[in-house]
């Protein structure tokens, strides 16, 4: 089966076009459940099927403005929730120079079902891009907050890890606490997380869906 799909935006600089961002999301979910005796489907609406869309719709908006200086590589990668695979084979077996990959920016899970004010970068304490998702924030009045979950060690958990083990800085970008956002996340844990009932009917709000892409292209 195909370990990951990969599109490639060329930059706008002449020189630093040879420069490459990497976006990473992961295609697929956990398959079927036994342990459920109804729907046994877990369809991976916001983990992480949202990550995807997400993605998707920063190459479009990326497309249609003013091209960014860097190329942007688009990787959706497979078998994450089996132990970041998909993205290690990437890793092990890049199409590009590694030398060329500059940064990665990761889309897993963003919890999409409040007006959010705050996003996170996991990672982000580890490198300079940091100023940049601040800078980004800020355009869009608001701001960046620390690691909610320390003890849950997230930035070891998703694809983007994969590259930082081959010397990539990388952050994972998801929503904040903030305006509800805290009990949204205990919501999406408690409930949803890899259960079928990750699905359309938990009232995703695609107002937030949007902002959420907008500062990911940021």
């Amino acid at each position: 089966s195909k370990r990951c799909h990969i599109g490639l935006i060329e930059g706008g600089d002449p020189v630093l076009k040879n420069e490459i961002i990497v976006l990473t999301a992961h295609l697929d979910h956990i398959g079927v459940s036994k342990s459920f005796e109804d729907d046994k489907i877990n369809n991976g609406a916001l983990d992480n099927a949202a990550g995807v869309a997400t993605m998707l719709d920063v190459a479009r908006m990326v497309l249609a403005g003013e091209r960014p200086r860097r190329s942007i590589m688009l990787l959706i990668v497979t078998a994450e929730e089996k132990g970041l695979l998909g993205a290690q084979y990437f890793a092990q077996n890049p199409t590009v120079d590694p030398s060329r990959i500059v940064g990665n920016v990761n889309l897993d899970m963003p919890v999409l079902t409040y007006a959010f004010e705050d996003v996170v970068a996991f990672g982000s304490d580890r490198s300079t891009i940091e100023s940049a998702v601040q800078q980004a924030a800020a355009e869009m009045e608001m701001t960046l907050s620390p690691d909610p979950f320390p003890d849950q060690g997230l930035f070891t958990r998703s694809d983007h890890f994969r590259l930082v083990e081959i010397g990539v800085p990388s952050i994972f970008l998801a929503t904040g606490f903030a305006n509800g956002g805290q009990e949204a996340w205990a919501t999406h844990f408690a409930q949803n997380y890899h259960r079928p009932s990750d699905d359309m009917q938990n009232n995703i709000d695609f107002d937030a869906a949007a902002r959420f892409a907008e500062i990911n292209a940021r």
